[in-house]
């Protein structure tokens, strides 16, 4: 019995109106799959525990947070509205960085996107969300991001729903994501302070340097409307490094977006495929003395930019680092999500997003 099943047969006991929201949500479509390994997901709380006063749609999101993996790592779906992303945000302190991220867009009907998320040590959580104003999406969020210690992390699931009510604001910090129209968006870290770089514009409104990745999941359906976004803002960096962002779409379009000498510079592939690693491609000369750039560029040249998600999870292998939280393959052009946590190639979570044709 897969988990959407054993979730849907778990909850019809019950007699809440929680659990109408909830089953609303999975029967929208927005709902992940069974992982490839053993890993039993947490069931949904009983809404007999303290829900604090809590919306229903609230305690819907909140009692769906599955537990897939001890590192640990989450799934959750949320119900309804969310607040939008506050400016800015705060980065854990001393942190290195060493990203990878890659889109191939040789094949029509097999297009992916794939990152290496190489941080400290990360809880992580894949949400699903469908706003009423926005398009839904699946997206990777680092907990500690959203206040939630990496040690207080492990046992979210043996918390009360009203206990769990920092993960209300998980939309704010999507890392990497996927929307229902193929569109697939990641970010990676540069050297340089953000005053440097950032290009900033009086009459327009500002947008933190996560908000807008969850900006561009909401509301664009390519990659053309994504940079139509990022013109609409200043990016507000304070709080954590310089980043760049490799948007892609599976119409065959990809750009790296990147913020240098006060410009916005946006360049699209020139191949099949692009990439990005952790330093500025506007100013690089080759592979910008990045082995795991070098590694990355000469699979995708070597195969024309065709590589199905086996492929694409086994070339984030290849780079991965010490310090890689996660490694995420996101296909395009079907909507399939695999997940790696903590660079445990041999469990392969795998979900799925109902994609708009």
């Amino acid at each position: 019995m897969n988990r959407t099943k054993a979730i849907l047969n778990h909850w019809k006991n019950l007699q809440s109106i929680t659990n109408i929201v909830f089953l609303l949500l999975l029967i929208s479509g927005c709902s992940g799959g069974a992982p490839a390994t053993t890993a039993t997901p947490t069931l949904p709380a009983s809404p007999t525990q303290d829900t604090g006063g809590l919306s229903p749609e609230a305690i819907a999101t909140l009692g769906s947070l599955g537990k897939l993996d001890d590192y640990p790592f989450y799934v959750m779906h949320y119900a309804g509205e969310y607040e939008y992303p506050q400016i800015g945000s705060t980065w854990p302190e001393g942190a290195n960085f060493s990203c990878s991220l890659f889109a191939t867009l040789a094949e029509g009907d097999n297009m992916v996107y794939g990152r290496n998320f190489d941080w400290s040590m990360s809880p992580a959580l894949l949400l699903f969300t469908d706003p009423p104003d926005g398009y839904a999406s699946a997206s990777m969020v680092d907990l500690e991001f959203i206040g939630i210690h990496p040690e207080a992390s492990k046992n979210l699931t043996d918390l009360s729903v009203a206990e769990r009510t920092a993960l209300l604001s998980a939309p704010s910090m999507p890392f990497d994501g996927m929307n229902e129209y193929g569109l697939t968006v990641g970010m990676a870290a540069l050297p340089g302070e953000y005053k440097d770089h950032a290009s900033y514009d009086p009459a327009k409104p500002t947008i933190g340097s996560i908000g807008i990745i969850r900006l561009i999941l909401d509301h664009a359906r390519d990659v053309d409307e994504a940079v139509e976004l990022f013109e609409q803002y200043n990016i507000d960096f304070r709080g954590g490094p310089l980043i760049h962002y490799l948007i892609a779409d599976p119409g065959g379009k990809a750009v790296l977006v990147e913020f240098y000498r006060g410009e916005m510079i946006v360049l699209p592939n020139e191949a099949p495929w692009h990439l990005a690693t952790n330093h500025f491609r506007c100013i690089a000369e080759e592979d910008g003395g990045c082995p795991r750039y070098r590694t990355i560029s000469e699979r995708l040249t070597a195969m024309n930019g065709q590589l199905d998600s086996q492929s694409a999870m086994q070339l984030l292998s290849e780079v991965k680092q010490d310090m890689t939280q996660w490694s995420s393959v996101y296909d395009m052009t079907s909507g399939d999500i695999n997940v790696v946590i903590a660079g445990e190639y041999e469990n392969v979570y795998n979900f799925h997003l109902d994609l708009l044709k």
